[in-house]
């Protein structure tokens, strides 16, 4: 019989577990990357693990909290969501930085989150988030508003009424609010007395009909909701990222939208969408006294049948010298697809002579190819010289295109794209204002590089490809790629996919082609 191995030292042991010797930092930082019901159950491997598990900075409760174990033949056990909370935040020792909540399969009960924010609001919390998406809105607890640490707060679904001793979050620099309802006083005083407010997003509010927003350090806003004015404050000159949706027509002040856009003066990225432009109309009857000279990106939300809403897109355009990329998303106004056709392509074709020298990337959502869609294309493309990139994306609709397809596809073939290397169309149906706006391009885009196609759907995929393929390229180095369709992904989606990885098309093509006909 073979003798017993000899046992394993404690010090060999100590060695072994080198999980355990890490620095404190750094295993905080691994059970705040686990999901917490994971990291608290690290407390029963020993003392030292139930004193870090105690000792949890980052505290995130999420739907993964209650998912149900089975071991063996034993039915399934079931902790309840608040439960959970409270037993995690009773056997917290040390200061919690993080605290999240985000519930999806139940309503929660008010006084279970009062008693949370109160347990938090002895700590020295500096990151708070209740996204609360079921139920009625919650009643925010006075509490909240005594965490004089808080550099960041998002609240989701909830009715926020500060009590009359709040002075202000004065170390804030994040504030997230989705649909809240909150007083026009009470949400000028929380940004008024928030001195270190950085960024600002206010999306589907009630009780804010006049955007006062008066912040000295405010480099990001972002607000969409049915606000009626807007009133920029002279000290709120750092805006660096502006996205502004009005969903909700108004006659706002000229005065302000003067003042609005004046104040714009480091502004690097503009977005304009719902009625905002339509709104702003009167205020960009002439040009503005200062251009945007930090500004690269542009997106506006247009109506491009309406020859105001295009004399303001454009006045935008000359007031941006240095930008580099703008996005066009076509909004359908209400008067019929050709009502003012005449008068926009009148006015684009008297005024090709402008230039924007800098724009290296356009990209155009919503295109149905009806003719005022068809002319700004053409407007754009004929006065920006160094265009190297474009991207249309196709309205997705049932049926021909609405409205009349514009016919200098077949009469205008002398332009020349010079820079133009990049072209992606995507969401196309295979009608013929989208087969011709291609051809169009292919014919003359003499350095062009690359035709990216994408279709919305797979029936009618080979006629499709085989047309694509047949159209002649004045670039001998165009190649053509067709990509898969998406599936269940819808404009919105599609759009921010590619902003996270904007070279995904290049990977699951199906049919290309680099041969010039």
């Amino acid at each position: 019989m073979p003798p017993e191995p000899p046992p394993i030292k404690k010090k060999k042991r100590m060695k072994l577990d080198r999980i355990s010797n890490l620095e404190h930092d750094v295993t905080q930082q691994i059970l705040s990357c686990l999901p917490i019901r994971d990291a608290v159950r690290t407390r029963i491997l020993s003392r030292t693990w139930k004193s870090k598990c105690d000792d949890l900075p980052c505290l995130v409760f999420d739907d993964r909290c209650c998912l149900s174990d089975q071991t063996g033949t034993k039915r399934k056990r079931e902790t309840t969501f608040e439960n959970i909370v409270d037993h995690v935040l009773v056997s917290q020792i040390g200061s919690i930085h993080t605290f999240k909540i985000s519930f999806q399969n139940k309503n929660l009960a008010a006084a279970d989150i009062d008693r949370w924010i109160y347990r938090l609001s002895k700590s020295s919390v500096k990151k708070c988030t209740l996204e609360l998406w079921r139920g009625p809105p919650y009643y925010v607890s006075s509490s909240l508003f005594l965490c004089q640490d808080l550099i960041h707060l998002e609240l989701y679904n909830c009715l926020l009424k500060p009590p009359s001793t709040f002075k202000g979050f004065w170390k804030l620099k994040t504030l997230n609010i989705q649909m809240v309802t909150i007083t026009q006083d009470m949400f000028e005083k929380m940004v008024a007395c928030s001195p270190l407010l950085e960024k600002l997003i206010l999306c589907d509010f009630n009780g804010i009909k006049t955007l006062n927003i008066d912040a000295p350090k405010l480099q990001y806003l972002t607000v969409e909701g049915a606000f009626e004015d807007i009133d920029i404050g002279m000290n709120t000159l750092n805006l660096v990222h502006v996205s502004i949706e009005q969903q909700k027509a108004a006659s706002i002040s000229c005065t302000n939208f003067f003042k609005f856009f004046s104040q714009l003066t480091r502004i690097k990225s503009l977005s304009i969408d719902g009625f905002f432009l339509e709104s702003s109309v009167d205020a960009l009857q002439e040009e503005l006294p200062k251009p945007f000279l930090c500004l690269k990106s542009l997106c506006l939300g247009i109506r491009l049948n309406n020859l105001d809403d295009i004399l303001a897109a454009v006045r935008l355009l000359r007031s941006s010298p240095a930008l580099k990329e703008l996005e066009i998303s076509v909004r359908q106004g209400a008067e019929a697809a050709d009502a003012n056709a005449g008068d926009t392509t009148f006015w684009l074709n008297d005024n090709q002579n402008w230039e924007f020298s800098q724009l290296r990337l356009v990209k155009v959502t919503g295109f149905s190819g009806v003719k005022a869609e068809v002319d700004f294309i053409k407007f754009l493309l004929l006065s920006s010289s160094s265009l190297q990139q474009l991207e249309i994306m196709a309205r997705q609709q049932d049926g021909a295109v609405r409205g009349k397809v514009s016919s200098w596809l077949d009469d205008s073939q002398n332009c020349a794209f010079n820079q133009l290397r990049v072209v992606k169309v995507s969401h196309i149906s295979g009608v013929n204002a989208e087969l011709a706006l291609i051809r169009f391009l292919l014919l003359n885009s003499p350095v062009l590089e690359k035709m990216i196609v994408r279709p919305v759907h797979r029936s009618g995929d080979r006629p499709l490809v085989k047309k694509l393929l047949q159209f002649r390229r004045t670039s001998a180095q165009a190649e053509i790629k067709y990509l898969d369709p998406l599936k269940h992904v819808h404009a919105n989606a599609d759009s921010n996919q590619k902003q996270a990885n904007p070279h995904a098309d290049s990977e699951s093509d199906s049919s290309s082609s680099s041969d010039s006909d």
